[in-house]
């Protein structure tokens, strides 16, 4: 069995037994300190799982020599062990709270990519956005990483830049599959 296969079928059970646990905690639950722990392991199993998804969607993506679906799949699955360590505080959240986050930026960032990387330009203009794309999503997530593994609490003007990046990523991602499909309607009337 593959590894994408595998990722898969344990996924579709995490989720599974998951939604049985949460769906057990709404009926008969009291909402206390156990059950408030159970959901948002719920939370965390759904979030992974559907970063980890994402990545499983193309596993031969490349981008610069680094398979960027097994590293959203191994980011997704370390994530959600930092997350149950915390929730259940097997270690003290203090000591797992940058690693935890840390990973939620890569989960979410391969996953990303990884669905920006699926898309089939119709046009060269097209390409070019989707690496301009691209990069502005790698450089959000290095400024998230460096607020959170640095602890900066300085200079306005780092969170500005951030502000910038994180504009022209999300103008990326949602002009993208609009532009295909403009370009494809313009290619085909011509």
């Amino acid at each position: 069995m593959n590894h994408k296969k595998l990722f898969l079928i344990t996924l579709i059970v995490a989720l599974s037994i998951s939604a049985l646990i949460g769906i057990f905690v709404f009926l008969f639950g009291e909402l206390g300190d156990l059950e408030a722990k159970l959901l948002v392991t719920t939370a965390a199993i759904g979030g992974f799982s559907l970063t980890g998804l994402c990545c499983a969607v193309d596993p031969d993506l490349k981008l610069g020599g680094i398979k960027i679906p097994q590293l959203g799949m191994i980011a997704s699955v370390l994530g959600f062990l930092i997350a149950f360590v915390t929730i259940w505080e097997i270690i003290d959240p203090d000591d797992t709270w940058q690693l935890l986050i840390a990973m939620i930026v890569i989960a979410v960032t391969m996953a990303h990519m990884s669905l920006i990387s699926l898309l089939r330009p119709k046009a060269s203009y097209i390409e070019t956005i989707r690496k301009v794309t691209i990069i502005f999503i790698l450089l959000t997530s290095l400024c998230i990483l460096f607020f959170v593994v640095i602890e900066f609490e300085g200079a306005s003007f780092l969170y500005r830049v951030l502000g910038i990046f994180a504009i022209l990523n999300v103008l990326g991602t949602i002009s993208l599959p609009i532009l295909n499909m403009v370009a494809r309607d313009d290619h085909t009337r011509s």
